[in-house]
């Protein structure tokens, strides 16, 4: 029995601390701020919301429709055009291009996106590369990435407002494309593409089209442009009696008072439902008609620190013979040459020559210059 226990004693009840104090609606306590609170809460969180919508920048460029993100793309475009100009290089701006996308399966959308194109010598594009990136603005982030051994070239920069600047390159390559872009985004009907002011072409561009034009003339390898550098007909022998000189004369332009002083009412050669040659379909550019000599548009961003980088594109004929470097100033080593053309620096502007569907097209950029 030395294990059995005695009868054990519980601990004394607590002492009476007084009535409990109830919190009754309407009473005095705090049930009656909790509905104030929670009112004022809500009002807190409803105006943050709305101030967010309006004030705070976007987290997905779907936020933001495609003409929202232009005015970034356009200042973005400018600081990279601004950033990649060097005496050790060439470049040219492209045109504004606009492609449809899809945001998801079932919204469709546009994305915006332009070109600066860099024409570097060979083994630049790791140092031309780097030469952009240095001079973005530090907000941009920019850099390079090498993968591969250092041959493969990775440049990114962030715009801001999700709009993105990439280029993808080899080590070797000596064209390298400057990607600036919007992401896709929601469609706007009637998108504005208008560039700045361009101002006054460079005299350089009419240098380099004459003497590719003229080349391309006294080349009888090639095929003749049968539009001349004003982008009209050239005149072509006639077949006349015997005796004739053999050349004909160039016909008077429509409305104006022929040989026998009465006005020349056949309409050019070349017009539809008229026999001659025809000439390619005419384009939006006051320059004279696409495919022509002389044919040409213009292209222009604003830099950073004020004035603008433009590009003039002209037609200069087509294609004859060898396609080396022509019109280059004597003692001028093009930064870049190969079948598809040749780029080289004249002073502060860049001129670049390619071939395109068997015409030459010229680009020359200027650096950044007040208008």
């Amino acid at each position: 029995m030395a294990a059995v226990t005695g009868p054990g004693y519980g601990y004394p009840p607590p002492e009476d601390s007084g009535p409990r104090r109830r919190w009754l609606p309407g009473g005095s306590g705090p049930r009656r701020w909790l509905p104030v609170v929670a009112g004022v809460w809500g009002v807190v969180l409803v105006a943050a919301v709305f101030w967010s919508v309006r004030n705070d920048p976007p987290t997905v460029p779907e936020q933001q429709d495609v003409e929202q993100a232009m005015g970034v793309l356009r200042v973005a475009s400018g600081a990279v055009a601004a950033a990649a100009q060097d005496e050790r290089w060439a470049l040219s701006l492209g045109a504004t291009q606009v492609e449809e996308c899809a945001i998801t399966p079932a919204w469709q959308g546009q994305e915006a996106s332009r070109e600066v194109t860099l024409y570097v010598p060979e083994s630049d594009a790791r140092t031309a590369l780097d030469t952009v990136a240095a001079g973005l603005p530090t907000a941009y982030r920019a850099g390079v990435i090498t993968a591969r051994g250092g041959t493969r070239l990775s440049f990114f920069a962030d715009a801001g407002q999700h709009v993105g600047v990439e280029a993808e390159a080899h080590a070797a390559d000596q064209v390298l494309k400057l990607h600036v872009f919007t992401g896709c985004r929601p469609s706007v009907d009637d998108l504005d593409l208008t560039d700045p002011a361009a101002g006054p072409a460079p005299a350089v561009l009419d240098t380099v089209v004459a003497e590719i034009t003229a080349t391309a003339a006294g080349d009888p390898s090639g095929p003749s442009d049968p539009l001349g550098p004003s982008g009209t007909p050239t005149s072509e022998p006639s077949s006349g009696p015997p005796g004739s000189s053999g050349t004909s004369t160039p016909a008077a332009p429509f409305g104006s008072p022929g040989l026998s002083g009465t006005p020349n009412l056949a309409p050019p050669s070349g017009l539809p439902g008229t026999p001659g040659p025809t000439s390619a379909p005419t384009s939006a550019s006051p320059s004279g008609p696409s495919g022509s000599a002389g044919a040409g548009e213009a292209r222009a961003v604003v830099c950073p620190d004020g004035g603008t980088v433009s590009t003039f594109v002209r037609d200069a004929g087509p294609v004859v013979g060898e396609s080396g470097p022509r019109g280059v100033p004597e003692g001028t080593v093009p930064v870049w040459a190969d079948a598809g053309g040749w780029a080289y620096r004249s002073g502060p502007v860049s001129v670049v020559v390619n071939a395109d569907r068997d015409r030459f097209r010229v680009s020359v950029t200027t650096a950044c210059r007040a208008g």
